[in-house]
């Protein structure tokens, strides 16, 4: 990590109920939200939504439903994976910034998206799960949603759930919660 700025991203994929995809589909990225933190203040910087156009997959009724996008918003609205990609490495300095994510599997699909594109993967080696934060902190291990963390740590959830942007502020959110002591690491306040 060469900066003090951090880079909190949550994906929306491509879905279809069940996770079964016509034979002819694989899922995909089809928007990164990403939040950038100051870590020195503890504050957010920008938000950002980069809606991707699909190509290796649909959009499902299902998926519309859930994420609040259609194949022609993202059409009209969204860039190549390609185009994500860059931004996420030159606009927003992704390899030199810490990565914060609430999954491991969030990195992992950006880098396996980037192998099928022969990209390189625009993440540093920096970084940490905010979930997995939280479980150490409030020594609760379940696999529970974002808003119920953040409910825990005396927080609601703003936006819309499983949209990108909002996802990845409220993690920021939740992140900066944390670090700021109002939960207690251990018996001791951070």
């Amino acid at each position: 990590m060469r900066t003090h700025i951090a880079n909190v991203i949550d994906l929306e994929l491509s879905c279809y109920p069940g996770g079964i995809f016509p034979a002819d589909e694989r899922q995909e990225i089809i928007e990164v939200g990403l939040t950038v933190v100051d870590l020195m203040s503890m504050r957010v910087l920008k938000t950002h939504c980069m809606p991707v156009i699909p190509t290796m997959s649909s959009i499902s009724p299902f998926c519309t439903e859930l994420t609040g996008w259609t194949e022609e918003a993202l059409k009209k609205q969204g860039m190549p994976f390609e185009e994500a990609v860059r931004r996420l490495t030159e606009k927003y300095g992704s390899k030199n910034r810490l990565l914060v994510s609430d999954s491991a599997g969030d990195r992992k699909f950006v880098d396996w998206q980037c192998s099928m594109f022969g990209l390189s993967s625009p993440f540093g080696d920096d970084e940490l799960n905010v979930s997995v934060l939280y479980s150490i902190a409030k020594g609760d291990f379940r696999n529970v949603k974002l808003e119920e963390k953040l409910e825990k740590v005396g927080l609601s959830f703003q936006g819309r759930p499983h949209r990108a942007a909002d996802d990845s502020l409220n993690m920021a959110r939740l992140l900066i919660e944390l670090y700021k002591g109002k939960i207690e690491f251990g018996g001791f306040r951070q």
